[in-house]
């Protein structure tokens, strides 16, 4: 039983001394592949590449800016920043001087779009981010602001973002139609032609089909007519005080909105 309990217990240690042996090992293998990242501020980007390239590690250049500490050409910022520990063949990002602001922003709002573009490069400096914005007040493809401001100091990037007129959207404006009725047909056509408005062709009033096809014969008229005990008596139609060519309706109808461009028919006494 002894000798069993001691077997066990030999085993036992024996597999707490792999476990331990296997963690250092893993250990010493994860530590063996990483490095600190060296200081490249204040190095030219030769120095800075071969400094990383030492190490194990690759260098990407991530943005050039106006410096009035550093001279042209000389290492600004990285990232990770020193002596950060990381695995081999991390990618250290640095950014590079260009010495003192020399040229000035040049004024472009107003110019179109292509102009402006090769102004910048033709100062060295470079285009930043365009952006467009529906502008009704501006000519399509011109600049209607940018970044930096015209003559700007202190600048830090040699960027230059633009922001570019495009046409507004068409919107259609209504407008309250007027009331025609009982004007003359010269003077509401030209109130409708000068709102903007097209105009239907001319309509008249509908006439009473029947009463103009039907002849009364005389002794139709005796047959329809009342008996003289009858207390109904037919009055004789009343003429109309509309005079010819008056607006006696009209569609839209007053006071009802209507798009510029819209037709109107209207309706005159004949």
């Amino acid at each position: 039983m002894r000798q069993l309990i001691r077997a066990l217990f030999a085993v036992l240690v024996l597999f707490v001394i792999a476990l331990v042996s296997a963690l250092i090992t893993m250990r010493l293998a994860i530590h063996g592949a990483e490095v600190r990242v060296p200081a490249l501020a204040g190095l030219t980007v030769e120095q800075a590449v071969a400094e990383t390239r030492a190490r194990g590690l690759e260098s990407a250049i991530d943005g050039r800016f106006y410096s009035s500490t550093q001279p042209a050409g000389r290492v600004l910022t990285q990232s990770p920043a020193p002596k950060t520990q990381v695995r081999k063949s991390w990618r250290v990002r640095i950014t590079v001087s260009l010495g003192p602001q020399k040229v000035a922003i040049p004024a472009l709002e107003g110019m179109d779009k292509e102009i402006a573009t090769i102004t910048i490069r033709r100062l060295g400096l470079q285009v930043g981010d365009l952006a467009a914005l529906p502008d009704e007040y501006a000519p399509q493809n011109t600049i209607v602001a940018q970044t930096p401001s015209p003559h700007a100091t202190d600048v830090q990037s040699p960027r230059v973002a633009l922001l570019v007129a495009l046409p507004s959207s068409p919107q259609q404006e209504a407008s309250v139609m007027p009331d025609l009725t009982g004007e003359t047909f010269s003077m509401a056509a030209l109130t409708v032609l000068h709102a903007g408005f097209k105009l239907a062709p001319l309509q008249s009033p509908p006439t009473n089909a029947a009463a103009n096809s039907t002849t009364t014969t005389p002794s139709q008229s005796a047959a329809s007519a009342p008996a003289p005990s009858s207390p109904v008596q037919h009055s004789p139609p009343a003429q109309s005080s509309v005079a010819p060519g008056t607006v006696i309706a009209q569609n839209p109808p007053a006071g009802s909105r209507i798009v510029a461009g819209s037709t109107v028919d209207l309706t005159v006494q004949p």
